[in-house]
This record gives C-alpha cells, structure tokens and sequence, in this order.
C-alpha cells in the first residue's frame, strides 16, 4: 500500500486517525461501501468501540451514509465530495447510491484489495488507460468501455473500465505467486452460474489478446465455480492453435494481399486465417515481423527467431482466491438511517478473514484447472 501523505494529511484533517484515512482512502478507491467488520479487519483490532468510534465520525461529519440489511448488518456509503475530491478522485462513480447487486460486488472487491494491499493497483480510469494506451500502446478501440450519452446534448462519452474491477501489476513478498504481468482481477457473487464470468472475460478478450503475458485472478467467497472458471479461461485463452513458421508465413502473404486489395485473391480458408491470424499474431514482437518481412522478406530461420521470442514471452496465468464474505445480507433490507445517526452494527456475518491466492499456470493442452 502505497498512499500519497498529502492525501493522508487531508482526510485526517477532517478528525480521522492515520489508520482511518488509510481505510477510506481504500474505500473511496476501490468500492465506495464498506462495513465495520472490513474496518476492523484491516485495522486489525477485535470488535469492540474503535468501529463504532470510525462510523460515527463518517455519519457525524456527513461523509458518509448507511442502510441496515439482512443480518442486522450495516452497510455504509463514502458519498461525501469532500473525501473523494481531496484525494483528486472526486469523478469517480463510487459516491453513488448503487443497487444492491453491485453493491455486493463492491464490497468484494474491498476484501480482495484489503487482502492484497501490497500490489501495485491501477487505481483510476486515467491510470488504467495511461498504462495500456500510451505505455503499452495498444489502442484505445481495444480497451473495455462504453458509451454514455449525454443528458442535455447529443454529445457522447466513451468510458473504460466501468466495472471497477481491480487491475494490479504484482509486486511484494507475495508477488513470486504471480510473474511480474498485468493482473485482473473478477470477483465473482455467489450465483449459481457463470454467465457474467463469461461475460466479463468476453468484455475483455480483445485486450487480454494483445497482452504477451497477462495473470487472470477468480475471486469467489468460496470455491464451487473454480475449476469450471478455469476450463472457460483455458478454452478462451491456451486454444490457440499451433505456432509454426508455416502458418506465420502464410498469415503475412494472406495479410499483404488483403492490404494491397487483392481480395479476390482470398479464398474462404484464406479470410478465416487472416483473422485467426489477427488475434494469434497481435503483439508488437509480430507486428515488427511482419514489417521487417514485407520489406526484406525474412528467411525461414528469421520467422522461426520471432517464434521463439514468442513463446518465452507469453505466459497467461489463472489464479484463484477465496474471499472471507459472501455476503449473503441483500435478501431484505430492514431500515434506512439517515447520514446524521451514529447508529451501531451487531455481528457480521463474516466468514473466514482473509484469502488464500492460489496460482494455476494453464497448460496449453489441459482443461482441468484448478
């Protein structure tokens, strides 16, 4: 964890301890909701009155709102400008009012940052486009987002990332788990099936395709859908086909055909390579090849070099982690309390404290993951 001491230094300035401004610098970053057994967890005290102290400054000082839900749980919302502003955040969406299913899925995503606080995070928008466009340049019509319109005019606005999953580049002890590589992470609530998996790694293939190397983390509250989540990745992500100099060459004379217009040159088989082609051959390593070979016309030893190169580069690795909630709290949401009342919190419902990250390499030939 590394926080700036400006922004430290502001939000104790409105009355908070160091560790306070810590946990909603936290909050404010990643989700915009917590509860007091996530404070005590990552102020490592037993409960008693320094949650209850924290809260009722954040309700007193009008940062923050909550909601009682099922369990006599309180949920609270970090909404307050002044937070999210004096650590530059303030257009981030976590100040607002969510549905409870996303609300679910942001208090997941705090036990995974809370359990991994040593990494790296990609913590905003900006920070996540900067990385991935102008630092590893891949273009932005690849990057996941999506369009908003405007209210009161017909301008539009692309978004990326929207999901606020968290994204990490590995660093630390725990790091040797994981190879030095982007690292996305999915926090899966507890339903039956898989389709929004399915549909978040959908979101993202196109990126993750034009990544060498990349880690994908599955976090769920408890382990069901592991090994079914890690099958779904291998198919999506090892099935690759065979990497040969053939093939590579045949994609380049397809490739310069199709870019001199000679397209009724192709035949079916042809087209159908060229965009196996495209998503098999996309990083930079491929892209330099192909230059270089439409220029000089690479030897046969040249194109088997870059295969090589290739294949030491790329590594796409599944992970998995047990999250200690499954907060099963959103079946009924007792009373509503007003951002001045203090209130209190009875037990929460948690379950196990802290994760187990277990890291699965995906062999290119083997669905059986876990």
């Amino acid at each position: 964890m590394n926080i700036a001491a400006e922004y430290l230094a502001a939000i104790q300035g409105y009355g908070y301890t160091r560790t306070e401004a810590e946990f909603l610098y936290l909050v404010a970053t990643h989700s915009g909701y917590f509860t007091q057994g996530q404070f005590l967890r990552f102020a490592r005290v037993e409960k008693g009155g320094a949650a209850s102290r924290f809260t009722e400054k954040v309700l007193r000082f009008r940062h923050g709102r909550t909601t009682r839900y099922g369990y006599h749980t309180l949920i609270y919302n970090l909404y307050s400008r002044l937070i999210y502003g004096t650590i530059n955040k303030d257009n981030l969406r976590n100040r607002r009012r969510l549905s409870n299913d996303l609300i679910r899925t942001r208090l997941l995503i705090l036990d995974f940052v809370l359990d991994h606080l040593e990494h790296q995070y990609l913590e905003t928008e900006a920070a996540k486009v900067a990385y991935f466009h102008r630092k590893l340049r891949i273009p932005l019509s690849v990057l996941p987002g999506r369009i908003y319109k405007g209210i009161q005019s017909s301008a539009n606005t692309k978004r990326y990332f929207v999901d606020r999953f968290p994204i990490f580049i590995p660093c630390g002890s725990e790091s040797l788990f994981l190879p030095l590589a982007p690292t996305f992470v999915y926090c899966d609530p507890t339903e039956p099936g898989l389709l929004r998996y399915i549909g978040h790694l959908r979101t993202y293939e196109h990126l993750l395709n034009q990544l060498p190397s990349f880690n994908f983390v599955y976090a769920a509250a408890n382990n069901t859908k592991f090994k079914r989540a890690g099958k779904f990745f291998a198919r999506l992500f090892t099935d690759q086909g065979s990497l040969d100099s053939n093939r590579l060459l045949r994609y380049f004379k397809i490739r310069q055909l199709w870019e001199d217009h000679k397209t009724s040159a192709l035949t079916r088989p042809d087209r159908q390579l060229l965009r196996d082609g495209d998503k098999r051959f996309h990083n930079q390593l491929f892209q330099d090849a192909y230059r270089r070979w439409a220029a000089a016309n690479l030897s046969r030893t040249d194109l088997n070099n870059v295969l090589r190169r290739a294949k030491a580069q790329e590594s796409r690795l599944f992970s998995t982690c047990v999250l200690p909630n499954d907060y099963d709290i959103f079946e009924r949401r007792s009373k509503d309390y007003s951002t001045s009342q203090a209130g209190t919190i009875s037990r929460n419902r948690s379950s196990r404290v802290g994760s187990s990250l277990a890291s699965t390499p995906v062999p290119p030939n083997s669905l059986e993951l876990h």
